[in-house]
């Protein structure tokens, strides 16, 4: 039985009953047939619709893993870095739909003399 999932106008099928443990998914882009996960096939699709590029749907379970992220809160703040492991000037925050980035110790010191006005 093949089961069928439609995604921005493209068919997306899964092969049931074949004993595999994985769920592959397969759909039709540019003439060529590509295989993976439900969210990579989604993605390649969406890669496709966009860009009409076509990309391997196994690059995007790779992103899905490969992301780290570290979130500190000070003083009622969120100071985030999405790359922890590569620099320490990564951090940042957002505040009244401000981005300020910096490192942690200066994020840090910029609450400290403006926590007052930037919780108003």
């Amino acid at each position: 039985m093949i089961r069928r999932l439609f995604h921005r106008g493209y068919t997306i099928e899964k092969s049931e009953g074949g004993g595999e443990t994985t769920e592959v998914y397969r759909a039709r882009l540019g003439g060529k047939v590509i295989c993976g996960t439900l969210h990579g096939v989604k993605k390649s699709i969406e890669w496709w619709a966009d860009t009409s590029i076509l990309v391997d749907p196994a690059d995007f379970d790779d992103d899905e893993a490969s992301t780290t992220r570290q979130v500190e809160e000070y003083k009622g703040f969120h100071l985030m870095n999405d790359d922890p492991d590569k620099d320490d000037k990564g951090w940042y925050m957002i505040v009244r739909g401000n981005l300020m980035k910096g490192t942690l110790s200066g994020l840090k010191r910029f609450i400290d003399k403006n926590a007052e006005q930037l919780r108003a």
